[in-house]
């Protein structure tokens, strides 16, 4: 049981219905107001954020909550002192208002999706598909993989025509192949999952759509081997060129790759 539910409101969707519903009703909510935040650089872009007080009204209308408020400083330290047990949405907003409001409170956290925070932003998921044999497009991604020279990753990827031909490449550095090793991998600078575009290397899998672009190759209905799983801008890629199966060794998803494939219609297998 909680005594109120506390979060940061910057637009009005179900989500937010949804966690108002759960958690505030017949208790009073508290909305996370700018002075809360006000250090907080990431939501000084958040230009679709309504003002609190909008916020507010919009949901106190609802009948929900028993009441419904916007949380200054003076606001959370005099609410802190009554050491309430609180529920918020488990976002990087809510650890950081907790973190110097309500530290010595009972504190909750809900999962529930509203947002792309941060730390969504940036977290490693692990691709659910069902096992499936690749054939030889696995031996070819595979040996390709091996003629990287990019000792932090190799991976390769293979794609088999409409019309059986199968053609294989791996990921490799520009403006020449040994470019990480002369100038220094600005991969280094990142763990896996964050800054995944910040690379020199072209990926193994948008090399071969671009080559077939090049050539005129339609891609339309092709089957797709990656040792890895793809990153968002290749899951993008993959899913424009209209690839109708996409087979991965291993690997993880970020951001909305794993998505934007199911929304195409790729259908996604795990190499058995």
């Amino acid at each position: 049981m909680t005594d109120c539910a506390v979060a940061y409101v910057p637009v009005l969707h179900e989500g937010y219905r949804r966690f108002v519903d759960a958690h505030a009703r017949g208790r009073p909510l508290h909305l996370i107001g700018p002075e809360l935040y006000v250090d907080f650089r990431p939501l000084a872009r958040d230009i679709r954020a309504l003002d609190a007080h909008l916020a507010a009204k919009a949901i106190a209308s609802w009948g929900v909550a028993s009441e419904v408020t916007v949380l200054t400083a003076a606001g959370a330290e005099a609410l802190a002192a009554t050491a309430p047990r609180l529920v918020l949405p488990d976002e990087d907003v809510s650890h950081q208002v907790v973190e110097r409001f309500f530290a010595r409170c009972e504190v909750r956290y809900d999962t529930v999706f509203l947002r792309w925070d941060k730390t969504r932003t940036v977290q490693i998921l692990r691709p659910e598909a069902p096992r499936a044999a690749p054939g030889e497009l696995a031996w070819a991604a595979e040996e390709a993989a091996g003629r990287s020279v990019d000792w932090w990753r190799q991976v390769g990827a293979a794609i088999r025509f409409a019309d059986g031909e199968v053609r294989s490449a791996h990921n490799e550095h520009l403006p020449h192949r040994l470019s990480p090793y002369a100038a220094g991998d600005p991969r280094s600078n990142f763990s896996k999952g964050v800054g995944y575009d910040l690379s020199t290397a072209t990926h193994a899998e948008a090399s071969l759509i671009a080559a077939a672009a090049r050539e005129g190759r339609a891609t339309a209905g092709a089957e797709l081997y990656v040792t890895d799983f793809p990153c968002p801008a290749c899951a993008k890629l993959v899913a424009a060129a209209g690839i109708a199966k996409l087979y991965f060794r291993e690997g993880y998803a970020v951001l909305d790759g794993e998505d934007v494939l199911a929304a195409a219609g790729v259908e996604v297998l795990r190499a058995a």
